[in-house]
């Protein structure tokens, strides 16, 4: 089990100073009532929530530290906004990071309900999946055998924003970097070194159109240098990667969003794989 988020900046007073009238316990705990009935970040409207980017990565491990505590499973992580593309879309200068969680996986071929996200939209990426354990960034660069297996999903977001633009990145970062789901594909290839991820292309389709197709040598250092950098982040808060999860390395395309009767599909030749999926009511 990972280890328990240090307590950096809870402490005294410095908590109380975070948000006017309201500490750290307490927002993460608004946060996680905002999203379980479709409002995240809710809490963004209110002017007297202004965060920096570390108190949001801070209030993010909150909140996931909640959803353990009922009994939720982190499945793996996310790098998001990697791309100069998503960077642009939506007004970021850095890649942010998020949890991947077990009980918003979705298998390929089935069907979304579109009531339970806000302001649904999708994007289409690369993921792995680990062999083992990662105890450091220094130690993957030198071990990326460990990256087992590589598939394309297809990642769900609430694609929503309350705050005032100077708060963008805290608020994207907070509400989990937006991430609201993962469809899987039926079946995951065996990767027989990082650079056929690079070389990969990626194909985002809706309703039989394609919106656009990209490689994974568009993300700046290619998905192997994704996974090192989130590898890096969860340094930073006591963490690592575990055998098993999967990490989704990033868009090389835009975020797109979808409507009631939609069918998406993302696949991608090279790794042989797709993933596909219907938005319902």
């Amino acid at each position: 089990m990972d280890k328990k988020l240090p307590r950096r900046g809870y402490r005294g007073r410095s908590a109380t100073r975070w948000i006017i009238g309201m500490n750290v316990d307490q927002l993460a705990a608004e946060q996680l009532k905002d999203f379980d009935r479709q409002r995240p970040g809710n809490s963004f409207s209110k002017p007297s929530v202004h965060l920096t980017v570390e108190q949001a990565y801070e209030l993010q491990f909150r909140v996931a530290s909640l959803r353990e505590q009922r009994g939720e499973q982190v499945a793996g992580y996310k790098v998001g906004c990697i791309s100069r593309t998503m960077q642009n879309q939506l007004g970021l200068d850095r890649p942010v990071f998020g949890h991947v969680w077990r009980s918003e996986m979705h298998a390929s071929g089935g069907t979304l309900q579109a009531t339970r996200f806000d302001g649904l939209a999708i994007e289409g990426e690369f993921a792995v999946r680990l062999a083992d354990d990662v105890p450091s960034a220094q130690w993957l660069e030198r071990n990326s055998e460990v990256l087992a297996a590589g598939f394309v999903v297809i990642e769900l977001h609430n694609y929503v924003f309350r705050g005032a633009p100077d708060q963008r990145a805290a608020e994207l970062i907070a509400n989990n970097a937006i991430h609201a789901g993962v469809v899987l594909p039926v079946e995951a290839t065996p990767l027989e070194n990082t650079e056929a991820l690079s070389s990969a292309i990626v194909r985002v389709l809706r309703n039989g159109e394609l919106l656009g197709a990209a490689a994974g040598s568009e993300l700046e250092g290619g998905p192997m240098a994704s996974v090192v950098s989130l590898a890096e982040h969860l340094e930073k808060y006591g963490r690592c990667l575990r055998r098993g999860q999967i990490v989704l390395t990033g868009s090389p395309l835009p975020l797109w969003r979808v409507a009631v009767g939609d069918i998406i599909e993302v696949q991608c030749d090279q790794l042989g794989t797709s993933a596909r999926v219907h938005v319902g009511n």
